[in-house]
């Protein structure tokens, strides 16, 4: 039997955001002086906002006004920059027809992640849509996990897969007991995802096809940390 629910990460999992990121990343630096190429950014498209920022240069006193700034441009311009991986949107589908509960547990904030799924016509594929709160009240990727299976209802951690394609999203998925499952095409590559898991089991796959395989299967294996 495959997984009873999966959370994706969106950002290199299900879309590529890179060209909207890049350019409000850059809209962002260039209002404290700052400048970065794309290869730079591109190794901060999925963690949090504000490590990317800081790690980028901005003052530690104010990152905080450099993520506003840097939302207020993504929501006008660059959050839809964007497009579907090849085989994506197929892939939820045949998911949600085999039963399968669908969640979005992304660092984006909450209400751009809901209006790209929107705007791409894959909401309805989703039984709950978690990213990060406008507050700050939730901002690691360990607290958006917690409270996207809060917000299921709490499934079995062992019935549970977390898709991404970065270190975060692996570590997040083993905090949590989940099983945790790589993909190659987005932002991070199969050493910072096997690194990041450390002794744990990590599924590694390299296309859209293997993914809904291997998810309908539910043959990955997880050792819990500690």
């Amino acid at each position: 039997m495959g997984f009873s629910t999966v959370l994706f990460d969106l950002d290199g999992t299900l879309s590529d955001s890179q060209a909207g990121i890049v350019a409000s990343y850059r809209h962002t630096l260039a209002a404290f002086g700052l400048d970065a190429d794309e290869a730079a950014i591109k190794r901060w498209i999925g963690p949090p906002l504000g490590e990317g920022l800081a790690a980028l240069g901005v003052p530690a006193d104010r990152v905080e006004e450099a993520v506003a700034r840097y939302r207020a441009y993504f929501g006008a311009t660059g959050m839809y920059d964007n497009r579907l991986y090849d085989g994506a949107a197929d892939m939820l589908a045949e998911l949600r027809s085999a039963g399968v509960t669908l969640g979005l547990a992304t660092s984006k904030l909450q209400r751009f992640a809901a209006a790209i799924l929107d705007h791409f016509g894959l909401a309805e594929h989703f039984a709950v849509v978690c990213g990060v709160a406008g507050d700050g009240s939730r901002s690691t990727k360990e607290e958006v996990v917690g409270f996207a299976l809060a917000t299921l209802g709490g499934p079995e951690p062992s019935t549970v897969a977390l898709v991404g394609d970065r270190e975060h999203d692996i570590r997040a998925a083993l905090h949590h007991g989940l099983h945790p499952v790589g993909v190659t095409w987005g932002y991070g590559d199969r050493r910072e995802l096997q690194a990041s898991a450390g002794a744990a089991i990590v599924a590694i796959v390299e296309d859209v096809p293997a993914l809904t395989r291997l998810l309908l299967s539910g043959s990955v294996g997880v050792t819990p940390p500690g």
